[in-house]
């Protein structure tokens, strides 16, 4: 809670309940809504996120510049988180929520304290934004790696367990030199060996920043 505000890009934790028997809750920022007209009806209202957003495109594929803003500003939030110790644990579609049509990481129930390897014992995330076995989930470079599957999720429409396949039809991308450009960016995230990432959030975040600055011809 006492992080969740210092950074944009983060769910703001407005509240965390006493512990009670059995259970505690929390109380977030609102996201934007799927669909307008909510008040009138509380119990319809559902967040729009990314999972919901992919949904409603041709082939379940976001426009390549948009995923490189996506990724600019998560991979940003993702190194601010770092530094303050934590790692997210379950980045994918789902967990990123719209404010004021922003992205923000959101569902943060699993953050924790960034440990050692060999202390990390809990097995949390999600099947195929998880690095592959044997390397140990809740780490950092686990995170970049599941940022890097999400973008690959994105620009796509593939499922995360067909990575790193993508269709025949990426000849018909308008963008087609970013994509392949961008996806070097998630090749480099997704390394099988977490010491051939990025080293850092920040590292990614600069990599996407210079695809921005200077578009590949």
């Amino acid at each position: 809670m006492p992080v969740s505000d210092k950074h944009p890009g983060l769910l703001r934790v407005d509240f965390v309940s006493p512990k009670m028997e059995r259970y505690f809750y929390y109380v977030m920022e609102l996201g934007d809504a799927l669909k307008p007209g909510w008040e009138r009806k509380p119990s319809e209202y559902k967040p729009r996120d990314l999972a919901s957003e992919r949904v409603q495109l041709p082939g379940r594929k976001m426009p390549v510049r948009d995923c490189v803003r996506i990724g600019l500003a998560l991979s940003e939030t993702l190194d601010f988180l770092h530094q303050q110790g934590l790692t997210h644990r379950d980045i994918k579609p789902p967990n990123v929520i719209y404010v004021n049509g922003q992205p923000k990481l959101a569902d943060l129930g699993l953050i924790s304290d960034i440990r050692p390897p060999d202390q990390e014992g809990t097995a949390v995330g999600t099947p195929g934004y998880m690095p592959p076995s044997p390397e140990t989930p809740g780490t950092p470079q686990a995170d970049i790696y599941a940022l890097g599957i999400m973008l690959y999720v994105l620009c796509t429409g593939r499922d995360a367990a067909s990575f790193p396949e993508f269709s025949e039809t990426i000849t018909h991308y308008k963008d087609l030199d970013l994509f392949m450009a961008l996806n070097a960016v998630i090749a480099k995230a997704c390394q099988r060996d977490p010491t051939e990432r990025y080293s850092t959030a920040g590292e990614m975040y600069q990599a996407l920043r210079d695809l921005e600055k200077e578009p590949p011809s």
